[in-house]
């Protein structure tokens, strides 16, 4: 990825192209919020530490300040891996469906919380958006891994397997361009 632009700058555009592309009713805070996290990512290492369902269970147990920073910090996470290493995730221990589920259900606490004043219900809408949308977010951040070549989800069966785990319109829409139409597939058992 050789830009002249500034990391921020560079993931705005294709945040907005992939969000047009794949018709997601997103709000502008959403888009530069989606924006920054790539960005941040870029210039910092913002992983947790340790397994997600312990610092979700610390951050619980945490005082307001720290458990809105480590709720966020999940959320940020779990958008993040689901949106640029789904296919990674196939067949492990912690699959895709584990990361989306700690991302809504963090993004969901994080708007509860911040319901109360005016700042607090602008982010209180964006943590809902993020949180009701995750799945949408996840897609728009799969098209903007792969116009930047950073995942390698070009093989026909692994992005089947992303469609057929996670029901992604992104997939099914790139599996039609491929000449394949996406049907799920009952496997029964052999006795």
């Amino acid at each position: 990825m050789l830009t002249d632009k500034k990391p921020i700058e560079y993931f705005r555009e294709k945040i907005e192209e992939a969000v047009r592309h794949q018709r997601v009713g997103a709000s502008e805070t959403a888009e530069f919020y989606l924006s920054s996290l790539l960005a941040g990512f870029v210039d910092t290492d913002s992983a947790p530490t340790g397994p997600l369902a312990l610092t979700y269970l610390k951050a619980l147990e945490s005082g307001r300040t720290e458990q809105e920073r480590l709720l966020k910090q999940l959320g940020d996470m779990s958008l993040f891996t689901s949106g640029f290493f789904s296919d990674s995730l196939n067949r492990k221990l912690v699959d895709i469906d584990y990361y989306i589920a700690i991302g809504m259900s963090s993004y969901g606490s994080l708007a509860a919380m911040r319901r109360d004043g005016a700042s607090g219900r602008t982010l209180s809408g964006l943590f809902s958006e993020l949180a009701e949308k995750f799945k949408l977010f996840v897609d728009v951040l799969t098209e903007v891994s792969e116009a930047a070549c950073l995942a390698s989800s070009k093989d026909i069966l692994r992005l089947y397997e992303r469609w057929l785990r996670t029901g992604s319109r992104h997939a099914e829409t790139l599996l039609r361009k491929a000449g394949i139409e996406p049907v799920e597939v009952s496997v029964k058992p052999v006795h």
